[in-house]
């Protein structure tokens, strides 16, 4: 008897072959195939009986069942492979009649196949084989992207418009922060005001410099404008005085020309009546004539000093228009180039979305920034639902699995940009 045991243990043995490690804990699917074969111990011939119409490579069908002579159908999604050696052995049992449970060996022939999509060259259906990694199944779909020159032509165009778009973005902070600096000069404001979408980039070393750089020149500029007000304001306040003095001096002289004119009326009375004599009267006139000269160069000086002033108010006014004109002109000037910067951004990125359409994979090859350039992602069902799992490279891809390549998600533009 322990003979014929032991001649048993060696038949199933070279019958039976081993499972793969994970065998035990693998779920059938539709479109695993799966080798069957059915064996009965019949101890009164001392033989074991093959149920030949059981014995084959049956596929899984997309309800999960398994169609199978004699027993007939077989709902296999969902259990392993002990579940259906024992189910196919149980129903046997009970369709037939046998006193004892026959066994049967089942293995999977050709697991199901698995996908890939995303950012590779061929995504596409693939077959499974035990052992496969996420790299793997990356590899077999031909990797990120491809070497032929129309791969390398798309790179070349992406880098480039990857480029003007990086120059798009700082000549677009670069008019942003000119304008807060003309706005501020417009408005009258004491220092410049940044936007939101400025100052939350102030991180960034160069955009940080740049909007100092702007503060600085705002205080430069406004600086320069008060001085230059200041001067003809000086100037204004001298003029102001001085014609105040030269007012003074003409009621002044026409004080004293009114007392010489009576005074030589007086003489030229007492000279007509032989009461003095007539150098008195010549030095009275000369005194006259000298007041009268003197107002008239007053009044002339009033008349300058009154220019003088009229011209300090209207080199102030034309100051300040120049002032105000320079910046409405260059406020004009960065509204037309930020318009052309949004256009020309657009245009950019409507090409990369196009290279991204044409060849997924470029842009993800192109990312630099010391992260991964692309994610990975398995969609599995696990306990009947789908769920989607996050994966690294030497991860195990399961049949069945969709393994999707993505970008990255790297959000470097403003919203408004």
């Amino acid at each position: 008897m322990a003979r014929l045991l032991l001649l048993l243990a060696i038949w199933f043995a070279a019958f039976f072959p081993g499972m793969p490690a994970r065998a035990a804990d693998y779920t059938l699917g539709p479109q695993d195939v799966l080798k069957i074969r059915v064996f009965e111990w019949r101890p009164n011939a001392g033989v074991a009986f093959e149920w030949v119409p059981l014995t084959g490579e049956f596929a899984v069908s997309a309800a999960g069942t398994l169609s199978l002579p004699i027993i007939g159908t077989v709902s296999v999604a969902g259990k392993t492979l002990d579940d259906v050696s024992s189910l196919i052995g149980e129903q046997l049992q009970r369709q037939v009649g046998l006193q004892k449970r026959p066994n049967a060996s089942v293995e999977v022939s050709v697991y199901r196949p698995f996908f890939v999509t995303g950012l590779v060259s061929k995504p596409g259906k693939y077959g499974y084989v035990p052992g496969l990694t996420v790299i793997q199944a990356i590899s077999m779909a031909g990797g990120l992207g491809g070497a032929d020159p129309e791969m390398i032509g798309l790179q070349r165009d992406a880098l480039v418009t990857q480029g003007d778009l990086g120059q798009l973005e700082i000549e677009h902070y670069g008019l942003l922060a000119r304008q807060a600096r003309v706005e501020a000069l417009l408005g009258g404001a004491a220092t410049v005001s940044f936007s939101q979408e400025l100052t939350s980039q102030a991180t960034r070393p160069a955009l940080a410099r740049m909007m100092q750089d702007e503060q600085a020149l705002f205080e430069t500029r406004l600086h320069l404008m008060n001085t230059e007000l200041d001067r003809l304001g000086q100037a204004k306040i001298l003029a102001t005085n001085q014609l105040e003095t030269l007012r003074l001096k003409e009621v002044s002289l026409a004080r004293q020309t009114e007392m010489a004119t009576k005074d030589l009326t007086s003489i030229n009375k007492m000279v007509s009546q032989g009461l003095t004599v007539s150098s008195r009267q010549l030095g009275a006139n000369q005194g006259l004539a000298d007041l009268e000269s003197r107002s008239l160069d007053v009044s002339l000086a009033i008349l300058k000093t009154q220019q003088d002033l009229a011209k300090l108010d209207q080199e102030m006014g034309d100051f300040r228009q120049k002032y105000r004109g320079d910046a409405l002109a260059e406020a004009v000037d960065l509204r037309d180039r930020l318009a052309a910067n949004s256009e020309k951004a657009k245009t950019a990125r409507a090409l990369l979305a196009n290279i991204e359409l044409r060849a997924p994979a470029v842009l993800a090859a192109l990312e630099s920034d010391g992260k991964p350039a692309f994610m990975t992602m398995v969609n599995r069902t696990i306990n009947g639902a789908m769920q989607t799992l996050v994966v690294s490279d030497n991860d195990e891809v399961a049949p069945g699995d969709v393994v999707r390549v993505e970008r990255r998600v790297k959000d470097i533009r403003p919203k408004n940009f």
